[in-house]
Formats: structure tokens, C-alpha cells, sequence
């Protein structure tokens, strides 16, 4: 059975490869918005492949070497206020041989060809700041948003290399990146729902060159006892408030999270020196996801329907209803239209 969701990012662009993130609304005297559309219609002719590293190096369409390969299509750009939608087609080149009719009328043969699924997207952007929201559909276990991201990266830099041919572009291009955005209260309730199965928790042994490789031990707890369930809740939700902190410095580690960790699963075990740890969680399509200080954010799919995807109106305002719910806990204020 297919299920149909979204995830919620935010994102935040970066000059060249610079760590600072720049204001939306100041890419070199444009609005990122405007740039990305310009950018998302660069894409309505099909890309194959992964992106090269550098712009001027040559594309898998014109090599060749395209079987195998993921593809992707933008269509049906639209802006409406301080917001982009869109629709990316993503598959894979020789990913199927045949097409089958549903009435015997004949087979279609699509050995080099991609057979593709349709994804929507939209980015919110703030009046004035750094950050804004990606929402991205999802088809069961697939979300684009990694392809996404390259290709908008690789275009604005084909883009600048193009204006500024045989010069030094280094600061002349766009590179989006994106973070889950946390709803720790969800992720609460899912734990205390039983989605939570087991805790897993690692330590390293100590290499001759004295670095930690491979797995000395592992401990995998069942989660079960209805109090233990409960204080792993508690605790999840406060590694994400820790991981809202501007000062990095105050975020758990993972380290320290396996102890917080093995102190719920027996006082025994409180003391040993632990590497890693995390909670097992199945989420929504019952796919099994880890869950600690590093990759907390990575389970928030909002599931919608099964078989058939909701219709465009339906799924831009379940979008916006949960953004709004979300962005004000990660300091960010934008008004997203009503249609």
C-alpha cells in the first residue's frame, strides 16, 4: 500500500560555500525567491544523474551514461505571496522495462526511459531573516529533497558561472541547505503510542592507534514498562528544546544522551563508558527510524492518505496548518497565505 505525506524543513542559503547563512532577501540585491524560481524553471528540461562538482564539467546527458541513473523534472511553478509551489517528477532511467495497460491493450516499453512519480513542494520565506520552510510531499518511503537541493545548488552555479566566465565565481552562487523542523511534542505523543520499540545503546572499542572503531558491545532494551516509556518521552523532548539553543555548546551529544539512556533501562549500567545510543521508533509508514540528539528530527513524515494522493488545496493547507503550529517554538515568523 503507497501512503502520501509531507515533511517540513527549514532552510537557509549560503553564499559560495561561506558558513554564514545570508538574508533571504539580499542575494546580491535579489530575494532568494526570485532566484529560486528562476532557477526551478531551469529545471523544467530533465536532469540525470547527480549533479558534476563543477559547472564546467559535462552533464550524464551528454555523455551518455544515463541507465541507472535518477532523473528529474520541474513543473507547475507557481508564486502566490512570499511563497513557491511546485511539482518535481523524480525516477530513475531504466528503473522498469515494461509498462503494463490495465485492459491488455499492449505493453509499453520504458527500458530507457524513467518511470516517474510526481512530488509537491513549497517554500515559505519570512519578510526579513535567514531561515524560511520547505515543505516536501512524500510517497511512502521517498522524499526528493536531497535532489532537490543538488540541482538548485548546481544550477545557480552553472548560472553564475556562465555570467562570469574565465573570473573567480566562488562567491557568486547560491547553496540551500535544509534541517528537519522538530516537533518534539509529536514525538512525545508517538513514544508514549508505543511507536518506540526498543533502546539501543553502544560503546566502541579502542583501537591500538587509540581511536574508537568497532562496537566492543551493544544493549538493545525493549521499551515497555509503561514509566520507563514515559521518561524517554520526557527526554526526547528535552534534547530537542536543548537542540533550539543558539549556543550549540548547551545541545546533548549523543554520548551523553546514551547515558541519559542507560540510566532508564537499570542503575547498572548508568556508568558504563557508551559511545552512541538512541530509541528505535517505528514511524507512520512502519519504517524503523533511530532517535537521539542527531537525528531526532529525521521522523517527522505527517502521513495523509493511502492509494491516492489528497488533492493541491488539501495539501497546501495541512502544510501550512502544521508550519504554523511549529514555527513560532523555531523562532520563525512567516505568513503563509490562506489559498
Amino acid at each position: 500500500m503507497t501512503s502520501f505525506g509531507y515533511r517540513l524543513f527549514t532552510f537557509s542559503v549560503f553564499r559560495g560555500n561561506k558558513r554564514t547563512p545570508v538574508n533571504l532577501k539580499d542575494c546580491e540585491g535579489e530575494h532568494y525567491k526570485d532566484v529560486a524560481v528562476r532557477l526551478l524553471k531551469s529545471l523544467s528540461v530533465p536532469v540525470v544523474g547527480d549533479p558534476p562538482v563543477k559547472p564546467d564539467e559535462p552533464l550524464a546527458t551528454e555523455t551518455g551514461e544515463v541507465r541507472g541513473k535518477p532523473a528529474l523534472r520541474v513543473e507547475d511553478i507557481e508564486v502566490v505571496d512570499n511563497t513557491i509551489r511546485a511539482k518535481i517528477w523524480v525516477g530513475r532511467i531504466g528503473s522498469h522495462e515494461k509498462a503494463m495497460s490495465h485492459d491488455g491493450t499492449g505493453d509499453f516499453d520504458i527500458k530507457d526511459r524513467a518511470a516517474i512519480n510526481g512530488f509537491r513542494v513549497i517554500f515559505a520565506f519570512p519578510e526579513d531573516g535567514t531561515q524560511g520552510i520547505l515543505a516536501v510531499e512524500s510517497i511512502s518511503r521517498s522524499c526528493p529533497v536531497s535532489s532537490l537541493l543538488k540541482w538548485l545548488r548546481f544550477k545557480s552555479q552553472e548560472e553564475s558561472y556562465k555570467k562570469n566566465l574565465g573570473s573567480d565565481t566562488t562567491s557568486l552562487w547560491w547553496k540551500p541547505k535544509v534541517h528537519g523542523l522538530a516537533d518534539e511534542a509529536r514525538l512525545a505523543e508517538m513514544i508514549e503510542a508505543g511507536a518506540a520499540q526498543r533502546l539501543v545503546l553502544v560503546k566502541k572499542a579502542v583501537t591500538s592507534s587509540r581511536v574508537r572503531g568497532e562496537r566492543e558491545f551493544e544493549i538493545r532494551a525493549p521499551l515497555v514498562n509503561q514509566g520507563k516509556i514515559k521518561r524517554v518521552a520526557s527526554l526526547v523532548k528535552g534534547w530537542a528544546d536543548q537542540a533550539k539553543d543558539a549556543d550549540e555548546a548547551n545541545a546533548t551529544t549523543n554520548a551523553q544522551a546514551a547515558r541519559q539512556l542507560a540510566a532508564i533501562v537499570s542503575p547498572e549500567i548508568e556508568d558504563l563508558d557508551l559511545d552512541d545510543g538512541w530509541v528505535e521508533l517505528t514511524d507512520p509508514d512502519d519504517q524503523v527510524k533511530r532517535v537521539n540528539p542527531s537525528t531526532f528530527t529525521d521522523v517527522f513524515t505527517y502521513k495523509l492518505s493511502d492509494d491516492e494522493p489528497v488533492v493541491t488545496p488539501r495539501f497546501y493547507a495541512e502544510v501550512r496548518g502544521t508550519a504554523l503550529g511549529l514555527q513560532t517554538a523555531a523562532k520563525l515568523a512567516i505568513e503563509w497565505p490562506q489559498v
